[in-house]
């Protein structure tokens, strides 16, 4: 026992949910808001709308990127479109009043501008007014008609999230940096998505990799719940009437002190990364937390599943910093994990555990359950236990495919495939005479769904299933091998 580390319990609930109490004073004036507001707003966000993207689209006429704009589309897009962006939000989303502390720095002070938190529908809008610049958006924006038309007018960075792609804006952050008459500041939002804003969530490193300096600018929403955008909650549209259904909503942005890294930061992006973080988050009075846009995803997958959202949430930051482990593979231990818990509790039990590996040494599979359960009390696995322990256990098993060849010679006796016999003899020889028949053919049958049963057919069943890694070194070696 105690071969798997024992993990502190998650800092905080889950970010990605946001709970409105609808009091009846509430209701009330969102009702009133409807009758009263609504109308009026509709109609001056459409007229809004139009002046923004005529704009937006005679300013980025002629435009490409790896140039900049000329000096009549600056005016354009620095005075007129900010100007009209806050009357727009004046008018139609009640912002009225909006304080501005401290003093925004120029691109040649600070090249990159970082936003956080990133919680409301309203960031975009508050963008340029407040932080004008070269806006980091993903490629999907790009097709997307009226967010295309202004962020194209504003020298934008289209991000492509795939794997093999990830460093591509970081290089096009740094060739932007460098062009001649660099003058628009890049404008991020380091933790790469929206959330309750009750926390500072995992910043990502791309806005830090180039290693210049960065300005922090603070959001405030004085009533976070209105605007909040998360993936498990009300519906953007609803949350758009909700907005714009309150007379008066409040905002205030904080320009902190431009943040100039060490050399020992620009060496290393994850330090940088996580010191501002600090900076942002102490002048917030809010927690850091080690959640991240990954968990929103994995929250996302056991949602689709049938289970709580909530059944997801590992803390990425910190399980990628222990084993270093990336998303994909996270997915696929969720979908095995969902694919266990058949009550779709959220929760894995033993007899689920038991019933998913089908090992037919049993009491090699109840300690291996026995190992991963480290937190709760009621005998069954959250997901963020099963990670660890299998990334805890896995680890420790060298030479994995010299391991799976030799545990298939041994319970295929030498043949070419694995038989009830064969199985049964190799348990007699290593001391394990209790295995039953039962439990041999119900495992032979758990292979066979998927795999054929001879030595490319196990190594596929063992590759699909890395618990059994650990389960072949206890049969071959011993339960004190690891």
């Amino acid at each position: 026992m105690g071969r798997v580390r024992r993990l502190p319990e998650a800092n905080g609930p889950n970010p990605f949910t946001n709970k409105i109490e609808y009091t009846t004073w509430r209701k009330v004036k969102l009702v009133a808001g409807a009758i009263l507001l609504l109308p009026i707003r509709l109609l001056l966000n459409f007229v809004f709308m139009s002046i923004v993207y005529t704009c937006s689209r005679f300013s980025s006429w002629g435009w490409t990127p790896g140039t900049h704009l000329v000096w009549w589309q600056r005016i354009l897009m620095t005075v007129v479109v900010p100007s009209v962006a806050r009357v727009w939000l004046f008018l139609t989303f009640g912002y009225h009043w909006i304080p501005v502390k401290g003093r925004r720095a120029s691109a040649k002070e600070a090249p990159i501008h970082i936003m956080s938190p990133h919680s409301s529908v309203i960031d975009s809008w508050m963008i340029y007014p407040y932080t004008f610049g070269s806006p980091l958006s993903r490629k999907e924006n790009s097709g997307v008609p009226f967010i295309s038309a202004v962020a194209s007018a504003s020298e934008p960075i289209w991000v492509d999230r795939s794997a093999k792609k990830s460093g591509s804006a970081v290089q096009e952050m740094v060739q932007r940096i460098n062009l001649p008459g660099f003058w628009l500041p890049i404008v991020i939002f380091p933790e790469g998505t929206t959330h309750n804003a009750k926390s500072v969530l995992s910043f990502k490193t791309g806005a830090f990799s180039p290693g210049v300096p960065v300005q922090p600018i603070l959001w405030r929403y004085d009533t976070p719940d209105v605007g909040v955008w998360e993936s498990f909650g009300l519906s953007l549209p609803f949350i758009f009437f909700h907005v714009m259904c309150q007379w008066n909503n409040s905002f205030e942005v904080e320009y902190l002190p431009v943040y100039v890294p060490s050399e020992q930061e620009k060496r290393d992006p994850v330090l940088y990364a996580n010191n501002v973080r600090a900076v942002i988050a102490r002048a917030l009075g809010r927690p850091v937390t080690d959640y991240a846009l990954e968990d929103l995803r994995l929250c996302e997958i056991a949602h689709a599943a049938g289970l709580h959202e909530d059944s997801g949430l590992l803390e990425y930051g910190l399980i990628h910093r222990l084993f270093d482990v990336r998303l994909p593979a996270l997915k696929t231990m969720l979908e095995r994990f969902v694919r266990m818990n058949a009550s779709k509790s959220g929760r894995v039990s033993r007899a689920e555990f038991l019933a998913a590996l089908s090992w037919p040494v049993t009491e090699h599979a109840n300690l291996l359950f026995a190992e991963y359960d480290t937190c709760s009390e009621d005998g069954t696995l959250r997901f963020r236990e099963y990670v660890v322990g299998t990334l805890d256990l896995a680890e420790k098993v060298l030479e994995k495919q010299a391991l799976c060849r030799a545990a298939f010679a041994a319970l295929s006796a030498g043949h070419d495939a694995l038989s009830v016999d064969s199985v049964l003899g190799a348990a007699r020889e290593r001391g394990l005479a209790a295995l039953s028949t039962h439990h041999v053919e119900e495992f032979l049958r758990r292979v066979s769904r998927e795999h054929a049963l001879d030595e490319a057919g196990f190594e596929e069943y063992v590759a699909a299933n890395p618990d059994v890694n650990v389960l072949l070194q206890w049969f071959m070696h011993g339960t004190d091998s690891i």
